[in-house]
């Protein structure tokens, strides 16, 4: 690990922007918009170096998949799934509804008709981001889930993500990647709907497809490559630590930042893991600003009276105490593993329930309510100068009509 001061730590989180890849994913996005399948079939071979991929997986190929999981690893899978569930559905929310004489107001909650979720291709099948992702969906009452992979396994979807995509209800399953995938779940094409929200992390070009689709589409959060921030006042356990760390730089393009007010533990834990920076600072306050200059993706408080600073930072997701790593929720918590990242901590929440639903309110309605209050309410749109809205109102108010 690097040791690094304040300033360095900022040339580090400007260094990833780089303005050519939004012009490289507009043209792709705008491809595959005029284009649909040809232009996916192009770019697949362009990128993935698949020649005439067969857009949509066959479902003799996913009941084979299927069929073929694991035993054990279908077991860990069930285990995890009913976890997934039962943290989401406690996510949940009620209608509610306000009454008062002549006026009834409620708030009320229901699925979207459609996602599309991206799958990443790894140096492994990321079967931990097929239940983190599909499973809030169904439980939100989504009916149609689609799902996007690259072609990494012999021209095709790796076999095991499909196996899970299916053991899991999925039936429509596209073997195409990258920025590509956004652009057709985004806009459609002849072979892939056109959906309501898309949800996934991805790396900087899927990324910077889903910012500039959204608008057109609904996104889950821009979730691109992994962050992990470890704060610890010395009292962390380093062999912890560094073992965090290093799981941290396994990931591709993954940033791993140690924020210490020890030296000696920065010292301890830089000679056992190779990548990565640490920082030290004088006082838990300004390890605080820190970690909100970062707003990390993953925070990890191994400290003394960690629940004092939880309200004061910003961060996807906050794990406490020695141990509950990152790794926690990465496979096995229950809260979906897909956060923000890129510093969009400071807006944006991570994939849960709430991305798959959409609120609305209901109004009724009667005479009484315009008795009561319907001059009160003319004044408004009078003073706005909208005629016809003051009539609208004014007319129920007198009772004509």
């Amino acid at each position: 690990m690097k040791k690094i001061t304040q300033e360095w730590l900022k040339k580090i989180l400007d260094k990833g922007k780089d303005d050519t890849i939004e012009r490289k994913v507009s043209s792709i996005i705008e491809e595959v918009r005029k284009k649909g399948d040809k232009a996916l079939i192009q770019l697949t071979e362009r990128f993935d170096g698949v020649k005439d991929v067969e857009i949509k997986v066959p479902e003799a190929e996913i009941v084979k998949a299927r069929r073929g999981i694991d035993r054990k690893l279908l077991q860990v899978i069930e285990v995890v799934r009913k976890r997934i569930e039962k943290y989401h559905r406690k996510q949940m929310p009620e209608r509610w509804t306000v009454r008062e004489k002549g006026l009834s107001i409620s708030f009320e909650f229901s699925p979207v008709e459609t996602v599309g979720i991206y799958i990443p291709a790894a140096q492994s099948p990321l079967v931990s981001t097929v239940l983190m992702a599909v499973v809030p969906a169904y439980v939100a009452g989504v009916k149609e889930v689609f799902v996007a992979s690259p072609p990494s396994f012999k021209g095709s979807v790796h076999p095991v993500i499909t196996g899970v995509l299916g053991y899991l209800g999925v039936e429509n399953i596209f073997a195409i990647g990258g920025a590509q995938a956004i652009a057709a779940f985004a806009y459609g094409t002849e072979t892939v709907p056109r959906v309501d929200v898309i949800a996934g992390p991805g790396n900087k070009y899927v990324n910077t497809a889903k910012i500039l689709v959204s608008g057109h589409v609904g996104i889950d959060t821009p979730a691109g490559p992994s962050e992990l921030v470890i704060f610890s006042d010395g009292s962390g356990r380093p062999e912890f630590i560094a073992a965090d760390m290093n799981a941290q730089i396994e990931h591709r393009n993954g940033l791993g930042i140690l924020i210490t007010t020890s030296e000696k533990l920065g010292d301890i834990v830089s000679k056992k893991v190779k990548g990565g920076y640490w920082l030290y600072v004088k006082t838990k306050e300004e390890a605080v600003r820190a970690i909100n200059e970062i707003t990390p993706e993953h925070l990890q408080l191994m400290c003394k009276s960690p629940e004092r600073m939880i309200k004061k930072v910003i961060a996807g997701a906050v794990f406490i105490g020695d141990y509950s790593p990152a790794t926690l929720g990465d496979y096995f918590a229950g809260p979906s593993h897909i956060l923000p990242t890129g510093k969009t901590a400071r807006f944006s929440s991570g994939l849960s329930v709430y991305t798959f639903l959409r609120s609305y309110s209901v109004i009724s309605g009667s005479q009484h309510f315009y008795k009561k209050y319907g001059q009160l309410m003319e004044i408004l749109p009078e003073i706005e100068g909208l005629a016809f809205h003051k009539a609208s109102l004014n007319i129920r108010r007198k009772g004509k009509g």
